[in-house]
C-alpha cells in the first residue's frame, strides 16, 4: 500500500536536488510535537527563489501533478501553492517562507526528526514554539473559530510543556499580534 512517506520521498528528493531549505509544518508538525490526528496533506515551508522553484518543479516525477504557472505566480506574490502525488491523490501545500513574518526564522530554527512517519531519515520540522505561533496566527486569521487549530495548539503545549521557550514565543507573539491568544492558550493548557 502506498503511504504519505512514499509520496514525500519524491517531493523531498526534488526539494533537496533544487537546494531548497524547507521544514514540515502544519498538522504533521503539530502531531510530531503534540497529539496525533488524521490529515490528508503535508504543509511545507520553503525558501523559494524563482530559480530554485524552477529547478524544483523540473525535478518532480511524472507521478506528481503541479500547475507550473500557478506555482510560479504563487511564489511571486507570496501565496501558497500545492502539488499532488497522483497515485494516492495526496496533497503537499507549499508556503513561501519570505511571505510570512517569521518564515525565514522558522527555517533557521527547524529541528530534525527521525521516524516522523514521513521518513526514517531525519527530516526538518518547524519547532514546537514556531508551530504554536503559526497555528495561533492562522487561528486568529480564521476568525478564532477552528476547534481543530485550537486542539493542535493545546496538544503541543501539553506535549512539550516545560521544554518550550516561552520567552521566544512571547516575543514573537507580539510581532504577530497574537499575544492575548498565546496567553489564553497557555492559561487553558
Amino acid at each position: 500500500m502506498i503511504s504519505a512517506a512514499d509520496a514525500f520521498l519524491s517531493v523531498r528528493a526534488a526539494l533537496e536536488l533544487a537546494g531548497i531549505r524547507y521544514a514540515i509544518g502544519g498538522s504533521w508538525a503539530s502531531t510530531a510535537f503534540g497529539e496525533p490526528r488524521f490529515t490528508n496533506d503535508i504543509d511545507i515551508l520553503a525558501d523559494f527563489t524563482s530559480e530554485s522553484l524552477a529547478r524544483f518543479l523540473g525535478s518532480l516525477p511524472a507521478t506528481i501533478f503541479v500547475d507550473y504557472d500557478e506555482a510560479q505566480n504563487a511564489v511571486r506574490i507570496g501565496r501558497p501553492f500545492n502539488v499532488i502525488y497522483m497515485p494516492m491523490a495526496f496533497k503537499f501545500d507549499f508556503f513561501p517562507a519570505q511571505a510570512y513574518p517569521l518564515g525565514l526564522q522558522e527555517l533557521e530554527r527547524a529541528v530534525f526528526l527521525a521516524d516522523s512517519g514521513l521518513s526514517e531519515t531525519p527530516t526538518p520540522f518547524v519547532t514546537p514554539e514556531d508551530i504554536v505561533l503559526a497555528k495561533l496566527h492562522w487561528y486568529r486569521a480564521g476568525g478564532e473559530v477552528s476547534n481543530v487549530q485550537w486542539r493542535d495548539i493545546q496538544g503541543i503545549l501539553r506535549g512539550c510543556g516545560a521544554t518550550l521557550d516561552r520567552q521566544y514565543m512571547e516575543r514573537n507573539a507580539g510581532t504577530l499580534g497574537i499575544t492575548s491568544l498565546l496567553e489564553r492558550a497557555l492559561r487553558d493548557t
